[in-house]
This record gives structure tokens, sequence and C-alpha cells, in this order.
């Protein structure tokens, strides 16, 4: 289960992210309700990137799921931001 987490830790904070971003969109569009949101996001993405960068390269499945991880979680945090610029800028 902890091998689970952290390979899908960041994709399931992005996850959050656009569930939580379409649920604001639709009943209160507030870009207050946006950072809100996003900055929480932001800093799991950011703790997860460096439990991520932490973890031993020992073995080969161990640096599969080190570069798996830093992969997905660099994403997720590369999605937050992109998803959470439209509302941050749009006037």
């Amino acid at each position: 289960m902890k091998t689970w987490a952290i390979l899908l830790g960041g994709l399931l904070v992005w996850a959050v992210h656009f569930f939580g971003l379409y649920a604001i969109a639709e009943f209160a569009p507030s870009r207050m309700l946006t950072v809100i949101l996003t900055v929480p996001c932001l800093a799991a993405e950011a703790l997860l990137l460096i439990y991520a960068l932490r973890l031993d390269r020992d073995e080969a499945f161990t640096r599969w799921r080190r570069s798996v991880a830093v992969g997905g979680t660099g994403l997720g945090l590369v999605a937050v931001l992109w998803q959470a610029l439209p509302p941050w800028f749009s006037g």
C-alpha cells in the first residue's frame, strides 16, 4: 500500500485539485476559493516531491519507484499550477 501511495501521491493531489476547481466553478465561482484550494495542493505536491527525492536508490525497484514518484509528482505540480493560472489572471 505504501508503494502505491508513493507512486500515485502527486497524481492524486492533482485529481483532488482538478475536481475541486470544477466544483468551485460550478457552485461558487470565486478566485479566492481557487487560491484557498490551490495553495494547500501546491504545498502537498512540494512535500511529496521532497519525500520522493529522498527515497533510497539502492536496488533496481527502489530506483524505479523513485523515478516514477518524482515524475508523477512533478507532473502533478505543473498541472496544479497550470489549472490555477486562468482563475488567478482572469479579470
